[in-house]
């Protein structure tokens, strides 16, 4: 029989220099009761183990968030690591689309104030500035891999064949496919019960190819990995781009595979 695997242990030091902080901490949340070692060897020194190091990341999570140890003290009689895990990111998003929607509002006061114009929904999403286009390209690729540059290359083939006339054809049947589901989440329909056959209709025909399962759910992750397409949904409605991320994700899931 096969030697059972030995659980990868820490010492204290061990534990302090991979997090990056201190061993009084450590010593700290110990005599606090807010993470406990594993186990004591014989001579009394602390070792801990996986488990623990995972809850001392969410602690830092938690601590750079602002929370005070005596609500995460509190957060963790409550629940699961996952759920807990769950609704810190959801905070974060939420945070995020705020902080977001505040830039958006900035950048456009500056720009009343300089004279300029508002940004304009066609400056947004057609054409993209070749700088933000590379950056939406590179954070595809860089997530999906090599089979995206693939599909990046013939969606631009497909723009370029696209007819001046069409692009605003397009972006105001957009407008009132977003308007129907802003209305959708002002009204409280829950993002699962969304009908987003529209919107993902759109998005295929934008591309020139079949928007399937696995592509609308990519798209969903760059809806909300990108301050500017926050700041584009939340200037729409407040929260919209969160629940607008929640309803492509269950519409994808969906979708036949």
């Amino acid at each position: 029989m096969a030697m059972e695997q030995r659980r990868r242990e820490y010492t204290v030091g061990e534990l302090a220099r991979a997090s990056g902080v201190r061993v009084s901490l450590l010593h700290h949340y110990d005599r606090i009761g807010l993470l406990k070692p594993g186990a004591k060897a014989a001579n009394g020194y602390r070792i801990y183990f996986e488990e623990q190091a995972v809850k001392l990341q969410e602690i830092l999570f938690y601590r750079a968030a602002g929370m005070s140890l005596e609500e995460i003290a509190t957060l963790f009689e409550q629940g699961v690591s996952l759920e807990r895990l769950k609704a810190h990111r959801k905070k974060l998003v939420m945070d995020l689309a705020s902080q977001a929607a505040m830039i958006a509002a900035i950048d456009h006061s500056i720009a009343h104030l300089k004279g300029s114009k508002s940004m304009k929904l066609e400056e947004l999403y057609q054409p993209f500035s070749l700088q933000k286009q590379a950056s939406y390209e590179k954070w595809l690729i860089d997530t999906y891999g090599a089979d995206m540059a693939l599909e990046i290359q013939e969606v631009r083939a497909h723009n370029r064949q696209q007819t001046e006339g069409a692009k605003p054809q397009g972006l105001e049947r957009l407008r009132g496919i977003e308007a129907a589901l802003v209305a959708n989440y002002e009204e409280g329909m829950q993002p699962q019960a969304a009908n987003l056959l529209g919107h993902q209709q759109w998005v295929g025909d934008m591309w020139g190819r079949e928007c399937d399962r696995q592509a609308y759910g990519e798209l969903a992750e760059l809806y909300l990995s990108h301050p500017d397409f926050i700041a584009r949904f939340e200037s729409l409605s407040q929260g919209f781009s969160q629940w607008l991320y929640e309803a492509m994700k269950a519409w994808s899931t969906r979708l036949p595979k």
